[in-house]
């Protein structure tokens, strides 16, 4: 329910009442009745409110004669024509204003403005006289302390198991101790509103309120941080802060309101109707009551926390249930004490016959990896598994579970590898049908430009073999382009089948060496190379000769590529990195400023058969891709104006205690 002040509607007719309630949707609460004796109901319980009248209602001029008299504070507009004979009768009735039913947006808001001014002003002038006329306060009898009955609760504050049933005996026992017929409990909830939890004998306008952080009443008792009762409402000197009070004791029909306190903020408060004697709230019933909402505070603030942890508990099982892969964990003890829908589909066994279990009674092979890693070996995976109860390919991921530095047990994620499978075979065929098409397509192109070369000069051979220059030409042109074609049958056969990997401790300077020797290939290159090594560079593991190659292929790419530069620059860098999160590498940088990479080829330099050159099938930076792969490792281009910069990142070589240097 809104907090915006409440106005009452009279009438049976559905479009005038839309009508009203949108005109007024930001100013009013409109509550909407049809009969008279519910409309005296909602009188009683809302003073000074707007009631509005609708004239064409049944019974409405009978019931209006009597509201007028029994609730004088009521401000009354009538809802018809002035001029007719139930319009004549209500103003001679004496209430607020008469507007026709089709009354405009704008007036009607005007008029809900200086309505309420009016009732303001009315409860100011109310409260100013009833503090004139009120006689000294007679010695009120004591009442039996309430200490003594806090038995007759005790018992809901074990009840964290279920807030509900535990707020419930609260207020049954704050009924009892305190001696009212009516207590409701506010609390906040994870959205931050306060809103009603639990009560007894409360009005319905009570248990649908709720009250932002930001409400003035919530920051009252925030400021203020004591208990406040009807009667003590005259020792509050801001008029403001009274008919605030007040207005909320009305709303929740309380004659007093306790907060409730947590250790850092204001958790809720306690609304209590009238005493069962029907005498009046005074300072030392309020605090004795104190007392009582200090132990109700606590509960509730140890509930709400209890109630939060069950709500992340249940989303956290909720989670690890509907994520769709396996999760399986064992404790300390090798036992399995959590087994999702996920695993119970992959591996084909109920969690109810698992749990408590010793893992090894699932799987001698993952029990293995989970005590293992449980030991402290290294985490393990992804790696394949056929599983031999369901003949289903599985990737596992053993990891250990820990706080601070105490083992708790290891999980194992498991993922179905059929579907991926299938879509890798797919993909594999789709790769290997581009690959050949192209393939066809590039050897056409390169295989025909010299074939065609070599048969016009065979041709015109017979006819001018006397002419020793034309002979010349000829062998030198077959030569040069069997060389071609020799070249191009290299790429493809050391494409198709990469060499067999050696691996061995590499120095990355030694590498890079190694590197610079091959892209020269013995020849004398103007172009002048800057080699920069970091020192204290862990150790590569990886095969030295075909690494030297790929780095060889990327220096050739450097200097085709600032061929024609006025002030060429080529540099190769080593320094240390990370792959990843928290993998030492060593990263190597092959960097130039010449043109960069064309935009039109730069989502395809990995691709076979993508070069910018006139010549060639494009191969390089494939192998260089593969290379990396075949090393663990990473290759990423960054290319534009001020030239290209290729970076190789290779997993630096652990030595079993930490990086080898």
């Amino acid at each position: 329910m809104s907090t915006l002040p409440v106005s009452i509607m009279y009438t049976q007719d559905g479009v005038l009442l839309q009508r009203i309630r949108g005109y007024l949707h930001s100013r009013s609460t409109v509550r909407h009745v049809n009969d008279p004796s519910e409309l005296e109901l909602l009188l009683h319980q809302h003073h000074d409110t707007l009631l509005f009248m609708d004239l064409r209602a049944a019974d409405c001029m009978a019931a209006l004669a009597e509201l007028v008299k029994e609730f004088p504070d009521t401000v009354i507009v009538a809802l018809g024509a002035a001029r007719s004979d139930p319009g004549l009768k209500a103003a001679s009735a004496g209430i607020y204003a008469i507007e026709p039913g089709e009354v405009d947006r704008l007036r009607l808001q005007t008029l809900f403005d200086q309505a309420q001014a009016h009732l303001r002003l009315q409860k100011e002038n109310r409260v100013l006289k009833e503090d004139l006329q009120r006689p000294a306060a007679p010695v009120a009898p004591l009442r039996e302390n309430i200490a003594p009955s806090l038995y007759h609760f005790s018992s809901a504050f074990r009840r964290f198991d279920n807030i509900g049933i535990m707020l419930e005996s609260i207020v049954e026992g704050v009924a009892s101790c305190a001696r009212v017929s009516r207590v409701a409990v506010f609390s906040i909830t994870p959205a931050e509103l306060y809103c009603f939890r639990a009560g007894i004998k409360c009005m319905e306008d009570t248990r649908s309120l709720e009250f932002k952080k930001t409400h003035p009443f919530v920051q009252w008792l925030q400021i203020h941080a004591h208990s406040i009762s009807r009667s003590m409402l005259r020792h509050i000197e801001s008029m403001e802060e009274r008919l605030l009070i007040e207005k909320t004791l009305d709303l929740a029909g309380a004659e007093a309101i306790l907060p409730l306190f947590g250790r850092e903020r204001l958790i809720g408060w306690l609304c209590l109707g009238r005493s069962s004697s029907g005498a009046p709230f005074e300072q030392r019933d309020i605090e004795e009551l104190t007392l009582l909402a200090e132990h109700v505070s606590v509960t509730i603030e140890n509930s709400l926390l209890h109630e939060n942890i069950a709500i992340q508990k249940a989303l956290a099982e909720n989670l690890l249930q509907a994520i769709p892969v396996g999760i399986i964990a064992t404790g300390a003890d090798g036992a399995i004490r959590w087994f999702n829908s996920g695993a119970e589909a992959l591996l084909n066994v109920a969690a109810a016959d698992l749990i408590g279990r010793p893992i090894e009674r699932l799987s001698s092979y993952i029990a293995s990896l989970l005590n293992r890693c449980m030991a402290g070996e290294k985490a393990v995976g992804p790696v394949e598994w056929t599983e031999p109860r369901t003949r289903r390919g599985l990737s596992i991921q053993i990891r250990r579970l820990q706080q601070h530095g105490q083992c708790m047990g290891a999980m194992a994620v498991l993922n179905d590898l059929t579907e991926e499978r299938i879509l890798r075979e797919k993909q594999n065929n789709l790769e290997r049908a581009t690959f050949w098409n192209e393939l066809a397509t590039a050897i056409s192109h390169e295989v025909r430009n010299p074939l065609v070369a070599i048969s016009t000069f065979s041709q015109l051979l017979p006819e001018r073999y006397s002419d020793e220059e034309f002979r010349t030409q000829f062998r030198d042109l077959t030569t040069q382009e069997v060389a071609r074609l020799n070249g191009m049958i290299d790429q493809l056969d050391e494409y198709a089948n990469p060499p067999k990997l050696e691996f061995a401790p590499v120095n990355a300077g030694e590498l890079l060496e190694t590197a610079l020797y091959k892209a020269r290939n013995g020849d004398v290159i103007s172009q002048e190379v800057r080699v920069e090594v970091e020192s204290g560079l862990p150790s590569i593991e990886g095969d030295i000769v075909v690494l030297a190659d790929s780095i060889a292929r990327l220096l050739h790419n450097t200097f085709t590529a600032v061929e024609g530069n006025a002030q060429p620059r080529v540099s190769l860098r080593a320094f240390a990195g990370e792959i990843g999160t928290g993998r030492p590498a060593v990263i190597i940088e092959v960097r130039d400023n010449g043109t960069g990479i064309p935009a039109e080829l730069r989502e395809k330099v990995f691709s076979p058969f993508c070069t910018t050159k006139a010549r060639g099938v494009g191969l390089g930076l494939p192998i260089v891709r593969r290379t990396m792969i075949d090393h663990g490792g990473l290759v990423t281009i960054e290319t534009g104006e001020p030239g290209t910069v290729v970076r190789l990142s290779l997993p630096a070589l652990y030595n079993g205690e930490g990086v080898s240097v």
